[in-house]
């Protein structure tokens, strides 16, 4: 099976379960898969996302806002863990 085919069973297997994805520029969005398509953009609603606040000299708290229902596009995903 394919890299791709493989992405997808592990995608479909994780419809309608809770989510953390990883994206570029320190972003992350929690929330419930609700779709996918074959370039892997990715529906999830309920969508929390978190903003890693860096800086050296003065650490900050992650900023989080609630976003609802939201489309990631698949060229911005690092990462997806099951919750």
């Amino acid at each position: 099976m394919s890299e791709e085919g493989i992405a997808a069973q592990l995608l479909q297997e994780s419809v309608g379960k809770n989510v953390l994805v990883k994206l570029k520029g320190r972003r992350s969005v929690r929330g419930k898969i609700k779709g996918f398509d074959k370039q892997m953009n990715i529906f999830i609603t309920d969508a929390i996302e978190t903003i890693e606040q860096t800086n050296n000299n003065n650490p900050e708290k992650d900023q989080e806002s609630q976003i609802g229902d939201t489309l990631i596009r698949g060229d911005n995903v690092i990462t997806i863990a099951v919750l």
